[in-house]
């Protein structure tokens, strides 16, 4: 099993945004988080989708399984705002991103360690 990642280096706040419907003007509307003890490192590459489409990231977010809170259901939600036509939105240091890709990543007991969140 894999510790968790040091509660040191998850000194940031990221605000979350999930897109949870379009409104009568076509314009999105958000479900609103706040998660506690992250980190977001910058990042440059170049990575496709599933469809084969090319992405650019700027960030990965690092959310930790056990000391990130309040954990949420990320790949869900992530689903659920692209079966919309949504976004799902990520505030950091005044700085916003888009999300787009979520991976999980389980320790070596396939127990959930941390999730890895592209971003752009």
């Amino acid at each position: 099993m894999l510790r968790p990642i040091p509660r040191r280096i998850l000194q940031s706040v990221a605000k979350v945004q999930v897109c949870s419907g379009i409104d009568l003007y076509q314009n999105q509307t958000f479900d609103e988080y706040t998660v506690n003890r992250v980190h977001v490192q910058p990042v440059s590459e170049v990575r496709k989708s599933k469809d084969n489409v090319e992405y650019s990231l700027n960030a990965v977010l690092f959310v930790d399984a056990r000391l990130s809170s309040p954990r949420l259901d990320w790949v869900t939600l992530f689903k659920g705002a692209h079966d919309l036509g949504g976004d799902m939105i990520i505030t950091i240091r005044d700085r916003e991103y888009t999300v787009m890709s979520i991976d999980e990543l389980r320790d070596d007991t396939d127990k959930l360690h941390h999730w890895e969140l592209g971003l752009q």
